[in-house]
């Protein structure tokens, strides 16, 4: 990764290619992302947009001809998060530009490519109707807003990976350890957080096609969630295999979904790692 990421930095060139033939791929279309928003937080604003152009191309194409808006949702939105990143230096920030973005998303493609939607919902029925055979009770009938909020959640959870990859690779380059320091100290500001929290009851309590929108508004707790643990892992000196036993136990056990969700927005009062002992190595 690190070679990668000093290739992508030698020039636009280099940048240009890398991004581009990334996100003209489904596969590495994250990677692809990640490349241009790299060189948008190391050397600005106008640079970075120079690549994410480029990189508009193949993203169009494969949205045109093959139908699919995900790489270029995520490019927009990477680059969207990462403008705010570079320009505040604040991870809530930068996630809520990312939840912004997978908003307008879902918005969007709810209003104005409802064919779309559609297409995407008759690929996808057989597979629902073979659900609701096998399940006890009865699914609730899915929808093109349903469908648009599945692309909202996946635009915000993809464009705040692949900005976190670029950052990953940004500390490698010219800051080591400066990204685990900031995931160790990233938390949500009070008022942050209750604007996510209304919103996603807000977009609940409209029901119908907007049901499902409010777990993009849930993603940033999450993340946040996740950044105590490894914080307090990290402050507590606990090793690896700690974080191990979280990872298979969230996997495993889905009420911790919600314990996580809780532990992290009451973080953003208390300020839980200030808390705790220092035992991490010097």
């Amino acid at each position: 990764m690190r070679a990668l990421a000093e290739f992508i930095m030698k020039g636009r060139l280099q940048a240009v290619a890398v991004a581009g033939l990334g996100v003209g791929t489904l596969m590495f279309a994250w990677v692809g992302v990640a490349a241009a928003t790299l060189v948008m937080l190391r050397k600005g604003l106008s640079e970075g947009a120079y690549v994410v152009f480029w990189a508009l191309l193949p993203a169009i194409a494969v949205a045109a001809i093959g139908a699919d808006v995900g790489p270029l949702t995520m490019l927009l939105g990477a680059a969207a998060t990462a403008a705010v990143l570079r320009s505040t230096q604040q991870w809530a920030y930068a996630m809520l530009a990312a939840v912004g973005a997978g908003l307008l998303t879902a918005l969007i493609l709810m209003h104005l490519a409802s064919d779309y939607l559609a297409s995407i919902l008759a690929m996808v029925q057989p597979m629902l109707e073979r659900m609701q055979v096998s399940a006890s009770g009865r699914l609730p009938e899915i929808g093109n807003g349903d469908i648009a909020a599945v692309i909202g959640v996946s635009t915000v959870l993809w464009s705040t990976l692949a900005v976190m990859l670029a950052r990953w690779w940004q500390s490698i380059l010219y800051n080591p350890g400066g990204f685990r320091q900031e995931m160790w100290q990233f938390r949500l500001p009070p008022t942050i957080t209750v604007t996510l929290v209304a919103l996603m009851l807000l977009l609940s309590n409209i029901g119908g096609d907007y049901r499902f929108w409010g777990v993009m508004c849930l993603l940033p707790i999450v993340i946040s969630g996740i950044a105590l643990v490894h914080g307090a892992a990290g402050r507590l000196g606990l090793g690896r295999a700690w974080l191990i036993v979280f990872y298979v136990a969230l996997l495993l056990l889905g009420p911790l979904w919600a314990v996580l969700i809780l532990v992290a927005i009451v973080d953003s009062w208390i300020d839980i790692r200030r808390r705790l002992p220092n035992r991490s190595q010097p």
